[in-house]
């Protein structure tokens, strides 16, 4: 399977087919990943779900930076805004290179389809167009544990700024796959980026909330793809 996943990404690039069959649209609503009952809930959530969790986390890590830790409220607004532009970096980059990345590693292909996969076959289910808050969570907890060795005490203001820019990266994304493409012109041109990348090719315009980055990497769609 793995070999045939390769050859179809190959066979994608040199134009002889129009999708690699992992990334196809399917006919139906939805999918599932767990034959299990239980775990296949926690795969699944409504947005509201994890903006409330984040938001109330972030809020809370905010408040104790600049109350319990003291950090001047000027450096906290600087650490937050540095935290939520890094954000978009961050989202580019685990978007191309870890969920778009083709390979014959079966454990690499099984982490691409659950965490990302599944959203390319079955891209309008509303219950998979965000992280569920179990595994958002713990990936959250590994961010923060990396900017706390980082920087120990202002990794409490930098890290909600983070979260800040991933909140707006799931509530675009929510919209982009459930409302209609809007009229003023930068939204409509992020909404048609993202379809490119669902319909047309998954291999460029990674950027969900921003094209910037892929303007920087070269990743914007051609102009045949527009």
């Amino acid at each position: 399977m793995m070999e045939k996943n390769v050859k179809e990404y190959i066979a994608f690039k040199k134009g002889l087919t129009k999708m690699p069959e992992h990334l196809t649209i399917r006919k139906e609503r939805t999918g599932p990943l767990f034959k299990n009952s239980i775990l296949e809930k926690f795969t699944r959530t409504s947005i509201f779900a994890p903006i409330a969790l984040h938001l109330t986390t972030s809020t809370i890590l905010f408040w104790y930076g600049t109350t319990k830790l003291e950090i001047p409220f000027i450096h906290a607004i600087i650490a937050l805004v540095l935290g939520f532009v890094f954000w978009s970096f961050a989202e580019y980059m685990v978007h191309r290179f870890l969920y778009h990345t083709e390979s014959n590693q079966k454990s690499l292909f099984n982490l691409q389809h659950k965490a990302h996969g599944i959203h390319h076959q079955f891209p309008i289910d509303p219950t998979r167009l965000a992280m569920p808050p179990v595994p958002g969570l713990f990936l959250s907890s590994i961010f923060f544990l990396i900017f706390w060795l980082i920087n120990t005490r202002y990794a409490f203001v930098f890290f909600p700024g983070f979260m800040i820019g991933y909140l707006g990266y799931i509530s675009l994304h929510y919209a982009q796959h459930r409302v209609k493409s809007p009229r003023y012109g930068p939204w409509k041109a992020l909404w048609k980026h993202h379809k490119i990348h669902h319909y047309v090719d998954p291999y460029v315009a990674f950027g969900v909330s921003t094209r910037f980055w892929d303007f920087i990497f070269g990743t914007m769609p051609g102009k045949s793809t527009k």
